[in-house]
This record gives C-alpha cells, sequence and structure tokens, in this order.
C-alpha cells in the first residue's frame, strides 16, 4: 500500500456537496447518502464565489479551478505529470486513493464545487466508485496546472502524454480567458519528467555544531554520517542539490513511536536502501518503529538534499538516519541536482 492518508471514511460511497440544488432522489439501490449541513452547502457556495476574477465583456468569469478544468480538457484531459499516487512507487487502489483524499478535496470548495459541475455532479448525490475515482483524477491533474496572469486571461504551459507512442511527452503552451475559452499557442517535445526526491527545506541535518536546515547546507561544511557498523562518524558535505517542487507536490510526513518526524519526498531512501515512500505504520526505521507515514501537501518551493562523505553517505534529519539521492552520481566536491 505504501504511505498512508488520513483513515478512509467508513461509508462504502461519498457523497456530494455543492452550490447546486439536488436532483431527483436515485434508487435506493445505490448507496446510503451522506448529507450536506446547510452551513457546509453555504460556505461551498460562497467559496465558489469568492474564488472568482472580476468580471469580463467576454461571459460570466470563472473560478480558477475551473479555468484550470477547462485548460484539461482542451490539452486532452490527461497530464504527465508526477502523480502522487503513482510516484515512485505505486500506493493503493484507484478506489482507496480516491477516498483517501476525498476530504481534502471537499475542503476545497472552490475546487470541489468546480469538480462537481465538471463531472455533471449535483449536490446531495451519492457517488459511486467511478466519480470518486474522477474526482479525484480532476483534483490530482488540477494542482499540476499553473495559471500566470496575462492580459485579460492566464497564460500557461502544460505537459502532456506524446500521441501514438507509449512514452515521451508533449509541451502544450496557450492562454485561458476569466470566461473559459482556451487558445492553444504552440505544441513542442516535452522535457523528461523530474519528480522530486530529496527532503523538504526545512528538515534539520545534525551536525557537530548543532542543527542546520538542510537548503542550508553546504559543500565543506562538517555533518554527522555513520560507518559500515553503524556508528556515528563526523564527515564532510561532498555536494548538495535541490530540485524545483511542481504543483501540487506531497511529500511523506514521516513518524515514528520515539516521537522523531521527518518530511521527505516518497522517493528519498532510507539508510537501508528502502524508499520513503513505501514505508507503511509498523515498519522498521532507525531501531524505532513507524506509527505514520501520511501524504501531506508541499508548500516550499523546492526540495534538498546533501551527500557526506564517509563509506555510507547517510545523515541525520531531524534525527532520522537516512540515505542520500546524490549518492550514485557523486564524483567529488560539487554542487549537483537532487
Amino acid at each position: 500500500m505504501g504511505t498512508s492518508r488520513d483513515a478512509e471514511p467508513s461509508d462504502d460511497t461519498m457523497t456530494a456537496h455543492a452550490d447546486r440544488p439536488p436532483r431527483q432522489p436515485v434508487p435506493a439501490a445505490r448507496v446510503p447518502r451522506v448529507r450536506l449541513s446547510a452551513a457546509v452547502f453555504v460556505a461551498l457556495v460562497l467559496a465558489a464565489a469568492c474564488a472568482r476574477p472580476a468580471a469580463t465583456a467576454g461571459g460570466p468569469p470563472l473560478s480558477i479551478p475551473a479555468l484550470k478544468l477547462a485548460v484539461l480538457d482542451a490539452v486532452g484531459g490527461h497530464l504527465d505529470y508526477c502523480d502522487p499516487d503513482q510516484y515512485p512507487i505505486v500506493r493503493g487502489t484507484p478506489i482507496a486513493n480516491a477516498k483517501a483524499r476525498f476530504p481534502t478535496i471537499e475542503a476545497d470548495k472552490a475546487a470541489f464545487a468546480a469538480i462537481l459541475s465538471h463531472q455533471n455532479l449535483t449536490a446531495g448525490q451519492p457517488l459511486t466508485d467511478a466519480e470518486l475515482i474522477a474526482i479525484n483524477q480532476d483534483y490530482k491533474q488540477m494542482q499540476a496546472i499553473d495559471l500566470q496572469p496575462s492580459g485579460d486571461g492566464y497564460r500557461f504551459t502544460v505537459s502532456v502524454p506524446a500521441s501514438g507512442t507509449g512514452n515521451g511527452s508533449q509541451s502544450i503552451s496557450g492562454t485561458v480567458s476569466r470566461s473559459g475559452p482556451v487558445t492553444i499557442q504552440s505544441r513542442g517535445p516535452g522535457q523528461p519528467k523530474q519528480c522530486p526526491i530529496c527532503l523538504a527545506a526545512r528538515d534539520l541535518i545534525a551536525t557537530p555544531a548543532g542543527p542546520v536546515a538542510v537548503r542550508d547546507i553546504q559543500v565543506g561544511m562538517p555533518v554527522w554520517t555513520t560507518d559500515l557498523g553503524g556508528r556515528r562518524i563526523m564527515g564532510v558535505v561532498l555536494a548538495t542539490g535541490h530540485m524545483m517542487a511542481p504543483i501540487g507536490h506531497e511529500v511523506v510526513r514521516l513518524t515514528l513511536a520515539d516521537g522523531r518526524t521527518v518530511l521527505a519526498s516518497p522517493a528519498h531512501p532510507t539508510a537501508d536502501g528502502r524508499l520513503v515512500g513505501g514505508l507503511r505504520p509498523g515498519d522498521l526505521l532507525d531501531g524505532s518503529m513507524v506509527v505514520g507515514a501520511a501524504l501531506v501537501p508541499y508548500a516550499d518551493v523546492a526540495t534538498y538534499d546533501l551527500l557526506p562523505s564517509g563509506p555510507t553517505g547517510t545523515y541525520f534529519a531531524n534525527g532520522v538516519l537516512l540515505g542520500s539521492t546524490l549518492r550514485a552520481a557523486a564524483t567529488g566536491p560539487t554542487h549537483r541536482p537532487a
């Protein structure tokens, strides 16, 4: 299953909530309804309204989430992006992942209202598994679309799977007006997908002088590492690296039974070669038991890593012994991308 998220709802299905009037009741053969309170319904309406940009002459303005969905439709409905449910390892099943993320989606009221409209769903109806999966797919891909103000609308550049091939990507750039029409301006070869595999910027690295944020670590600084027997020894930083975090990047909040907690990209290695994203509650790590491994949104602009000297290339982040993503590529003291 890989990393866990917040506990899944106990009902077999979810119920949509939005700012539309409910449609006629569905047959009782479908799953039980979970109704939206009046207060939450009003909050959804207000959130969707507050998210709307100023009106334009071209038609009523749409919310930013609705504009992102318009872009998604215009480029074919599928992006080539770092899907948190697929990278670096496949976690869970599509329906399990959809149910786990549903509370987060529902809490993002403007996005949720836009998705319900996009999927032709209405407030109060029960959601089938297929509808929950579609909502999850829309929400994840929306996070990977960055709209930049441009004139009376927004410009965008996204990557999509290259048509007619089993691999590769195509880069598509264009604009979207505030009322929704999308204009594709250019198409070209895409760049290989680069998904972050490093530490959160504010993780603290153990050094002889005390903890230092990983983003502030520099080549030549002394840090604590380990020898082949697992004993702590002093090393020197041979390389550092960072990678810009894409829109919607998620990291794993790893919590151990002894209270240590660290934030790392799912593909970051542990000291014994496993991936952080593959750890589950009950697994052992650095002399303690994993009690939490939840995917959480990442707010900083980049992730970071370092490579210490010594036989293992390990270091301590927030007190947790981890491996380095830079070890295999290191050839000397330099700055390398993580």
